[in-house]
């Protein structure tokens, strides 16, 4: 996104790209440096449940009677 914002490369894709990096010129630059006027991010996430007997005292969390596990609860990757 630096590229767009500031019409320049970071400094890690130099390190990691170095001269197989493309120049802006002068025109790209102007043109590149705040040209974006939305930016839409989308936000992935995995979530395990399994089955929860119903809670003693209804609330939000538990309405709906289902255990959220992570990853790390498994002794294998889920994929």
């Amino acid at each position: 996104m630096e590229p767009l914002t500031s019409g320049k490369y970071p400094k890690s894709m130099h390190s990691l790209v170095g001269k197989r990096l493309p120049k802006f010129s002068k025109k790209e630059t102007k043109l590149l440096t705040g040209s974006m006027d939305f930016l839409g991010l989308n936000y992935y996430t995995t979530n395990y449940a399994a089955n929860a007997s119903k809670a003693n005292k209804p609330s939000y969390t538990t309405d709906s009677n289902v255990k959220q596990l992570s990853e790390e609860t498994f002794s294998i990757s889920i994929i």
